[in-house]
């Protein structure tokens, strides 16, 4: 009983979370250092880095 009580408070923790991404991502980012360190990350990545600086510089 517990397991399945368990499991029914992840998924609904799980639904919620994907209902209110955008308001979740936005209390996240609302931190300058997290928002910073999420950026970088993001830019670090090649492939994206390479597709953004193709779109701003095409050749």
């Amino acid at each position: 009983m517990q397991r399945v009580l368990t499991l029914l408070l992840v998924s609904f923790m799980i639904f919620l979370g994907y209902r209110k991404r955008y308001r979740l991502l936005n209390v996240v980012l609302s931190s300058q250092m997290i928002r910073e360190f999420a950026v970088r990350t993001f830019f670090n990545m090649p492939f994206v880095r390479e597709r953004l600086l193709k779109q701003i510089f095409p050749a």
